[in-house]
């Protein structure tokens, strides 16, 4: 009786010191991490809200993004049952959020690219026409197709509501993040310093941007094989692990059984996509 209360006593001890030492991690670790997911939030809000002009809250983004973690960490410790499986799931499951919302602002910032050109010719004719920048800008607003309709009615609302209209530019430029945007706006501060023909001055910022464009697709067309070479290095591992499946069961099994083979499996998975996101840097070329 009074070794198994010893024994008892023990557990009790080792409980008591093992709660402890959990707590004093979590309390030592939570002001970091609080100040990580609110640094977090920061950026998100600068996305949704700035660039896309998304009512969305900061924090949906963040619940969403622990239950995309837990989802994926479930599922690659169902499949491949490892701890280090289940961390590489985690981390998966942090960078969807991520390059979900970086997918969304490249498409939209894309989209505004497109219609730059035939923006800049609807406030030249406005300004030819008679009309004031403002009105013009008003035109614009009215007359164009989303995403560059609604980037010049956050503009003027910000001018309505007692910002001056150079700061509104400002901030249209920043916010969009692109360098045709920031000429645009910068030939338009220009003019309101010095004066001149602003509708000569559209004109010729248009046919520049055309220009620009017209480079940006020549680029593109050259640099096409090496983006698909990217993507066949990344779908080749795969297609190479089904036939190797096929022709030996048994020893490609081994790499999802063995913790041997599950570390050979991620180095694989690892060395892959690296080797993918460096082809694609390096046939990123900006003009």
């Amino acid at each position: 009786m009074a070794v198994v209360a010893d024994e008892r006593l023990w557990q009790i001890a080792m409980g008591a010191v093992l709660f402890t030492a959990v707590f004093l991690v979590v309390l030592g670790g939570w002001a970091p991490f609080r100040r990580f997911v609110l640094r977090q939030e920061s950026g998100y809000e600068s996305v949704l809200r700035g660039s896309l002009l998304l009512e969305i809250s900061p924090r949906t983004v963040t619940v969403l993004t622990g239950l995309c973690m837990a989802l994926f960490a479930t599922i690659g410790y169902t499949l491949i049952q490892h701890a280090l499986v289940a961390v590489g799931g985690a981390l998966l499951g942090l960078a969807v959020p991520v390059l979900t919302i970086k997918m969304l602002k490249r498409r939209r910032l894309s989209r505004l690219e497109d219609q730059l050109v035939d923006g800049i010719q609807t406030l030249s004719s406005g300004v030819r026409a008679g009309l004031n920048l403002v009105q013009a800008m008003e035109l614009l607003a009215h007359n164009a197709s989303k995403p560059i309709s609604e980037e010049f009615t956050h503009l003027l609302r910000e001018y309505e509501h007692g910002i001056s209209l150079e700061q509104a530019m400002q901030n249209a430029a920043s916010r969009i993040g692109s360098s045709n945007y920031r000429l645009l706006f910068s030939a338009l501060l220009t003019h309101r310093e010095r004066g001149g023909d602003l509708g000569e001055t559209l004109e010729r910022i248009a046919e520049s941007i055309r220009e620009i464009h017209r480079l940006e697709k020549q680029i593109e067309t050259l640099t096409a094989p090496g983006r698909t070479a990217a993507r066949w290095m990344g779908a080749m591992p795969a297609v190479i692990l089904a036939i190797l499946y096929m022709i030996d069961p048994y020893g490609v099994s081994l790499l999802v059984t063995e913790d041997t083979g599950k570390v050979i499996l991620f180095f694989i998975i690892l060395l892959n996509v690296a080797g993918f996101l460096w082809i694609r840097q390096i046939v990123s070329i900006d003009v």
